[in-house]
């Protein structure tokens, strides 16, 4: 293969991925994938909704039920059932959870319920196991992408 045809299948797969960068940034900022307009965090959770409210919340959303709305819908398809919840109009999130990010704050704390309440745990990525491994750049990407997993979006 001679030094064009490296350098043009290159450019190619540059260019496909700007194609692909911006189609997926066009559909990040469309109407189905904003914020919810009243600030609505929701997670689905497979299990029975009257167990779930009984006592409280599981403690992860417990610790900070205060100051939120939380309202539990059947989930679609008989499969569960959703926990939405929002920060109540005149709060103060901060003094219950420091200088964290609100919206951040609940989207944890709605994952880690969920998790705690199908599991009996909140499941970790870290420490591993197996102990200590050797750093390699795809090992990196993961270690990355673990370490963002409780923020936005899901790993």
């Amino acid at each position: 293969m001679g030094v064009k045809t490296v350098v043009a299948a290159g450019a190619v797969g540059v260019a496909a991925g700007l194609v692909a960068r911006a189609l997926v940034r066009e559909r990040r900022e469309s109407d189905g994938d904003g914020r919810h307009p009243e600030g609505w965090k929701a997670v689905t959770v497979l299990g029975d909704r009257a167990v779930f409210a009984q006592d409280g919340y599981p403690e992860p959303l417990q610790r900070i039920a205060g100051v939120l709305e939380i309202r539990l819908d059947p989930a679609p398809g008989d499969k569960g059932f959703e926990v939405h919840a929002r920060v109540r109009d005149g709060a103060d999130l901060k003094a219950v959870i420091g200088d964290d990010d609100p919206d951040q704050a609940v989207r944890v704390a709605l994952r880690d319920a969920k998790q705690l309440f199908e599991t009996g745990e909140i499941l970790q990525p870290k420490p591993r196991p197996h102990g200590h491994r050797s750093i390699t750049l795809s090992g990196a990407a993961v270690d990355k992408a673990e370490d963002e997993a409780k923020g936005e979006g899901v790993l």
